[in-house]
């Protein structure tokens, strides 16, 4: 290897953001665009009829680093709003407050939709001005980001409050409006604890990709982020190995994949590798985890022995379209 493979580091730095930037769907993106599609095709029918019904909802569930955050700022960048007037949200998205009281989730709300209350509101003033609010500024959709945080940590009454304020959301006189929620799998024994708010959802799971359904996708995603970056394969990655030991090293979770593939790229660009190998991958995985030689699975025989879960390895945190931060993300 000699100095001249070398990348620039403010070039190394431009092709990460544009890897970051090149969107690779999740088998499960289809569906809930699909859902989206569908339910927001719904309100504009009712407001060209002049009819209004209650509000339907979208569950998207998937263990942390799954994607399923990203997959759903996509489809909400991409909706048409070309007759939203000044003013005018056609969605807003928030993640859900930690502890989700029914008072912080309606401040939240009100924060999305830029309007701010005095500290000393009561929470069911709060509520009405949600309402009020979202008539106001035509909202048609919000998104409740790690979703599993409404069932709280608080009292049976307090989960109660939010459930039903939710189900209030989506019955409001004159303005339902439609839920997507997304979170981790607790979402789900979430929702169906309450027979009125599951019979208005849909739920979707991104599942994690495994080796037994996956290998050719995974090893074609790896060669489509390396020829964006005009990085050669090394031949170490046509080992039948690598694609299992990725997986396992990204828990089988697509975004976290997706985050190795990029981290691997930019660690070769910026050492000067001429192709693109394994020990890329092993390199990154150990700067971001911290693990030492013995526990990585890009090295270790017996790398399926090794629990890679032990410590969190997540995806960036997405910016929202208006650049907010995770808190709180909305589109006039």
């Amino acid at each position: 290897m000699t100095s001249e493979h070398h990348t620039p580091p403010d070039q190394v730095a431009r092709i990460a953001v544009s890897l970051r930037k090149h969107f690779v769907a999740h088998p499960g993106y289809e569906t809930v665009r699909r859902l989206f599609r569908e339910i927001m095709d719904k309100r504009q029918a009712e407001l060209d009829l002049g009819q209004s019904a209650e509000g339907r909802g979208i569950a998207v569930i998937g263990e942390s680093g799954s994607g399923k955050t990203t997959a759903i700022q996509r489809i909400l960048r991409r909706i048409d709003a070309a007759d939203a007037e000044s003013g005018e949200f056609r969605w807003i998205s928030i993640r859900v407050p930690t502890p989700a009281t029914q008072k912080d989730l309606a401040r939240a709300i009100l924060h999305a939709l830029a309007f701010q209350i005095r500290s000393n509101t009561t929470a069911s003033r709060m509520w009405e001005l949600v309402n009020f609010h979202l008539h106001l500024r035509k909202c048609w959709l919000i998104h409740l980001d790690e979703g599993q945080e409404l069932g709280g940590r608080g009292s049976e009454v307090e989960k109660a409050g939010v459930i039903n304020a939710l189900k209030s959301l989506m019955q409001i006189p004159d303005w339902p409006t439609n839920l997507v929620v997304s979170g981790t799998p607790e979402l789900h024994d979430l929702l169906t604890q309450d027979p009125q708010l599951s019979r208005r959802f849909f739920i979707t799971r991104f599942l994690p990709v495994t080796e037994f359904d996956a290998r050719d996708d995974v090893a074609e995603l790896v060669a489509r982020y390396a020829g964006l970056a005009d990085l050669p394969l090394a031949p170490d990655l046509a080992d039948v190995e690598f694609v299992p030991r990725l997986l396992h090293a990204g828990r089988e979770q697509f975004g976290i994949v997706v985050e190795l593939i990029i981290g691997a790229i930019t660690r070769a660009l910026a050492d000067g590798t001429p192709a693109l190998g394994v020990k890329d991958f092993a390199r990154f995985y150990a700067e971001r985890t911290g693990e030492v030689a013995g526990r990585n699975p890009f090295l270790v025989p017996d790398f399926r022995s090794l629990n890679t879960g032990r410590l969190p390895m997540e995806p960036d945190p997405p910016t929202g379209p208006t650049g907010r931060s995770r808190k709180q993300r909305g589109r006039r």
